[in-house]
């Protein structure tokens, strides 16, 4: 008998811990900890809004093309990184991103964690001219 009255707070205990890793997973628990990048292409420019960015923390790159024509949004700052990139309701995992294409009006948002610090540039494949770069300080430098 003092076993059933245990299951309750047993079940709720493994309801509790799943929720608590599918939210962990998801990046819901660690939401406040992302830092997030902001760049928009604009009049064939990338225009750049970040904070201080810092090494070893999820970081967020949420990219739209405000412009008429096709971009590219591509850069060697992912390689030998596991990204996730969000765009047009698909998400596709993998090391070593090269970066994603966006069609007029349309954005993407790519994820992983930011561990090399320097300069790190990013281009448009299709327009040579359009670059942009984010400064990664480590804790060192500062």
């Amino acid at each position: 008998m003092a076993m059933q009255g245990n299951r309750p707070w047993m079940w709720c205990l493994m309801l509790a811990l799943t929720l608590a890793v599918g939210w962990e997973q998801g990046g819901l628990l660690f939401a406040e900890s992302e830092q997030v990048v902001e760049v928009t292409i604009k009049d064939f420019k990338f225009v750049t809004r970040q904070g201080t960015l810092r090494l070893g923390f999820p970081t967020v790159i949420k990219v739209r093309n405000e412009d008429a024509e096709r971009h590219d949004f591509g850069s060697t700052m992912f390689e030998g990184l596991p990204t996730q990139v969000e765009k047009d309701g698909v998400i596709v995992y993998g090391r070593s991103v090269g970066g994603v294409f966006l069609d007029p009006k349309r954005d993407a948002v790519l994820r992983f964690d930011m561990s090399r610090p320097g300069r790190h540039e990013f281009r448009c494949s299709i327009h040579p001219n359009m670059t942009g770069e984010l400064l990664l300080l480590g804790a060192e430098a500062v």
